[in-house]
């Protein structure tokens, strides 16, 4: 049998920095996949770093999955979250609608639309590229560029487009009232709901939720909880959360956090569980040094409170 601290350290997962598909990306990036990588969990993963025009998610053509997926572009500034220091578009749909951006963006993806590929015209700052694939293996059908048919001029795909920020209007980018500020949510809480199991088990009502969220967040939804309430010196320069409801109703939670200085980032001595998985990960904010964490991330683990630091890009995984 084993002993309990060999099945936690069980749950740390070192990135892998490899090819990834074939004809998906150009050069190494940082892909696990869950059935393999990362102990089952329901999604596959990767994160790229873009320093250069490129094209990629297919290099050439269209690619289509079985599953939801979403596509996230991130800037690394800590200064100004929200200008990715890029202009990206991508191709959605087989009307091969062509959407473009400038600021850090995420695309949703529903399973069966062919999608890409993604193209970066300009770069003055490097950014990162998150893929979360809502399955725990990779599959992909690719159509070749001979195959496309003609473009199509129109905004069918438009809700998959949405600003990386938390609840903002894609047309203004300013913050709009999310579903979780309305009391009818607490009244009638729907288990169903992505993003249940975290709202509805961190606040107490609904006048708990907005005087947390307005006093961290700012008016184009990015959240500044450093040393903010009872936040410690270690939590987020900027993050951003976003829930299932948020992002085309896709069974997931995401969020991606800028930190910036030691300490504790959760709550001082918070111990805490999930009804449902995850994975909690350690990324470089350097595109010229993505194997160099920078840093070191203690995470505690189980009822023992055992802690497990890390130096280098890592995963850690919570079962459910």
């Amino acid at each position: 049998m084993a002993h309990k601290s060999q099945l936690h350290k069980g749950h740390m997962h070192p990135l892998i920095w490899r090819e990834g598909p074939d004809g998906l990306y150009h050069g190494p990036l940082f892909w696990m996949e869950g059935k393999t990588d990362l102990e089952g969990f329901h999604a596959s993963v990767g994160w790229a770093y873009i320093k250069e025009p490129c094209t990629f998610h297919p290099i050439e053509g269209m690619v289509t999955h079985p599953y939801d997926e979403l596509l996230a572009f991130i800037s690394t500034n800590v200064k100004d979250m929200q200008n990715l220091g890029a202009e990206v578009s991508i191709t959605i749909g087989e009307e091969q609608e062509v959407y473009t951006f400038y600021h850090s963006q995420i695309i949703c993806i529903p399973r069966g639309v062919p999608h890409g590929p993604v193209k970066v015209s300009k770069v003055d700052k490097g950014f990162i590229h998150e893929v979360i694939s809502l399955d725990d293996e990779y599959c992909a059908e690719y159509t070749p560029a001979p195959e496309l048919g003609a473009p199509v001029l129109g905004n069918k795909y438009a809700h998959c487009v949405m600003p990386f920020r938390w609840w903002v209007d894609p047309v203004t980018g300013m913050r709009i009232q999310d579903k979780y500020s309305d009391p009818a949510f607490w009244e009638n809480r729907d288990t169903s709901d992505p993003g249940f199991g975290q709202i509805a088990r961190w606040y107490k009502d609904v006048n708990e939720y907005r005087e947390i969220t307005n006093r961290n967040l700012d008016c184009y939804g990015i959240s500044h909880p450093r040393d903010r309430g009872d936040k410690g010196p270690g939590n987020a320069e900027n993050l951003v959360w976003m829930f299932g409801g948020q992002l085309n109703n896709f069974t997931v939670n995401t969020l991606f956090a800028h930190c910036t200085h030691p300490g504790v980032f959760h709550k001082a001595g918070e111990s805490h569980s999930h009804p449902n998985e995850e994975i909690i990960v350690y990324l470089s904010l350097d595109p010229d040094d993505p194997l160099n964490l920078g840093a070191a991330a203690e995470t505690a683990l189980g009822e023992e409170d055992e802690r497990y630091v890390t130096e280098v890009p890592t995963a850690f995984v919570f079962p459910k």
